[in-house]
């Protein structure tokens, strides 16, 4: 069994710090749905219950898959993905306007 490290630090509301065993990562998000980077550079994102113990992260593939239809350089995100994003930008606007 291995032993396990981490501490997550504040920066502003929304933006934290990451601290663990392996370096420093970086994470923005509200309570409970969040993205980030890990301190092995990996990207991933985040959507969980809060106080429950209960999470979901999905991390972005190494080589992400390409089509010969998009333009050169553009990769594609996993729907879940890319529905947490959404999720993250309402949440990131609604606070925003103060709601």
């Amino acid at each position: 069994m291995g032993v396990r490290f981490q501490r997550r630090v504040r920066i502003l509301p929304g933006i934290r710090l990451n601290v663990s065993k392996s370096g420093l990562g970086f994470s923005v998000g509200a309570r409970g749905v969040h993205v980030g980077i890990t301190a092995r550079g990996q990207h991933y994102a985040s959507i969980g219950l809060p106080g429950t113990g209960v999470s979901w992260r999905e991390y972005e593939r190494n080589s992400p898959r390409r089509c010969d239809l998009c333009a050169p350089g553009h990769a594609h995100i996993s729907a879940p993905l890319a529905a947490l994003l959404v999720i993250l930008a309402g949440v990131v606007l609604l606070a925003l306007l103060g709601r």
